[in-house]
């Protein structure tokens, strides 16, 4: 398999125009091969040293650590269980094991990282390994080998190297070794780290992220589960994610004893595991002569297609980046720069849904140019439009965090949308932001004013009955009451409870 997939490789034409069957190929080959490696390193079967023995029986029990969030590979089920890729290997490891094992419960991956660095567990099941975690800790050979590969909306074009990405934010997952490895091989790259997969699909979907890399067995999982069908694998990269067991490296006994058992599983052990949990299905027997026939059928199609690929390469680029800007214009409002009430609403409708589905803070401020048809009247639309921008450009600057988006919602109205901020820092911002616009003077050259705004906020983690109709409502009454009070004054929806 191994042989198949380097064949795999190096056709151009697969990679470029078969991509789901050499991602498909290129994860089966690399499985099968990881557990043809366990197995034949050590002849499949190794017994305990005595000075193992008597380690196992001085600890008494041996603690590990998870990511409580990687799906498929570990998790926590409601009830608190470990489940996952993980969680089956270690299954078979117990009935090795003259010892117990024991789940050392965390809030996430950085805590588990954490608490093995400081012993609080003795090792963790799969992590990758790289330099800064080659202090701490043992790796014994990988046993999980996953493509890396690039996720971004259907627009984007189909990428296999760094060097293709546009000078944009890419996302990773925060705390992971892959975040690590891209960051010493491209410095140039700009990485945003998110503490979820979720969080991070999310800003690809409203354009904050070109596009987000992880390993495919995890992406697929999240947009499969959560439904995200604007989005695609647009590449593999080079760098497949290299998951070992990462043992204390005070102990080295526990590494020794760690590899013993990883060599004592079969392949067919291995197998069903990842049968169980990932989508690629194994077989017992590889059909190579049915192998071979597919890439000969795809390279032959792929010289018939060659010489017509040659010749509308560059008109097909030049009608992606059309494209492409058309859609932008699409989205965003001329005179300010701002996304427009259009790209608004389906982007409150998803901000809402991911709030409601991890339990994170959600923020909507709509925010209204206090008289405003009382200053056009009395200096004309031009300097009206003066104001508009210079409010749009001190919007921009003070909400810039990657998970505010900004939105003209129509004349003088204005909506911003915020993730995972916590209430009280988000008023505590709203209300500083209207004493900066009170204090701003607008200037054309020929008019010089003081403006202020009045805005109606909704800052809470939203309940699960809340839709985004009723949201916007009560946005609105709030705004409405801020007018009625005087203006120049932030107006909070009273939080639940």
């Amino acid at each position: 398999m191994d042989n198949v997939c380097r064949q795999v490789n190096n056709t151009g034409f697969l990679r470029k125009y078969l991509p789901g069957f050499w991602l498909a190929l290129a994860l089966l080959g690399s499985l099968t091969a990881q557990a043809q490696q366990t197995e034949v390193a050590n002849g499949g079967a190794a017994a305990f040293s005595k000075a193992e023995m008597s380690y196992l029986q001085q600890k008494k029990t041996l603690r590990y650590c998870i990511d409580p969030d990687w799906m498929p590979f570990e998790g926590l089920d409601a009830q608190g269980r470990h489940i996952g890729i993980s969680a089956d290997y270690l299954q078979l490891f117990q009935k090795m094991l003259p010892v117990p094992l024991q789940l050392v419960p965390t809030k996430n991956w950085a805590e588990s990282i954490d608490y093995a660095k400081s012993k609080s567990c003795d090792f963790l099941p799969l992590a990758m390994k790289t330099p800064e975690r080659s202090r701490y800790f043992n790796f014994t050979l990988a046993y999980l080998s996953i493509p890396t590969v690039l996720v971004t909306t259907h627009d984007k074009p189909y990428l296999h190297h760094l060097a293709d990405l546009p000078p944009q934010p890419v996302g990773v997952r925060r705390g992971y070794g892959v975040a690590e490895l891209y960051q010493q091989r491209s410095p140039a790259l700009h990485l945003m780290q998110y503490d979820s997969y979720d969080q991070g699909l999310l800003a690809v979907q409203q354009g904050i992220l070109y596009g987000f890399i992880a390993n495919m067995g995890s992406i697929s999982y999240s947009m499969q589960q959560n439904k995200m069908q604007n989005l695609k694998i647009a590449g593999r990269l080079a760098g497949d994610s290299q998951l070992s067991f990462a043992s204390r490296n005070d102990e080295p006994l526990l590494g020794s004893i760690l590899q013993k058992m990883l060599l004592r599983l079969s392949v067919q052990q291995q197998q069903q595991i990842h049968q169980r949990w990932l989508s690629v299905r194994y077989e017992q027997g590889v059909d190579y002569q049915l192998v071979w026939q597919v890439i000969l059928v795809a390279s032959a199609l792929g010289l018939l297609w060659l010489w017509a690929y040659l010749k509308l390469r560059r008109l097909n680029r030049a009608l992606v980046a059309a494209n492409a800007e058309l859609a932008r214009l699409s989205q965003q409002d001329p005179l300010t720069g701002l996304y427009n009430r259009q790209f608004f609403e389906q982007k409150l409708q998803d901000a809402l849904a991911l709030c409601q589905r991890q339990q994170l803070a959600l923020t909507v401020a709509m925010m209204d140019l206090d008289h405003f048809k009382k200053l056009n009247d009395e200096c004309g639309h031009l300097y009206g439009d003066t104001c508009l921008r210079e409010f749009s450009r001190l919007c921009r600057s003070y909400f810039q965090r990657p998970q505010d988006l900004l939105v003209r919602y129509g004349g003088e109205e204005f909506v911003l949308i915020s993730v995972g901020t916590a209430p009280a820092s988000m008023e505590k911002l709203l209300r500083a932001f209207v004493g900066v616009i009170a204090s701003t003077e607008m200037n054309d050259g020929e008019h010089c004013r003081n403006c202020t705004i009045s805005v109606g906020a909704y800052c809470d983690v939203p309940t699960q009955e809340l839709d985004s109709k009723t949201l916007l409502e009560l946005v609105d009454q709030a705004l409405y009451q801020a007018k009625n009070q005087g203006r120049d004054q932030l107006v909070l929806i009273p939080p639940r409870g």
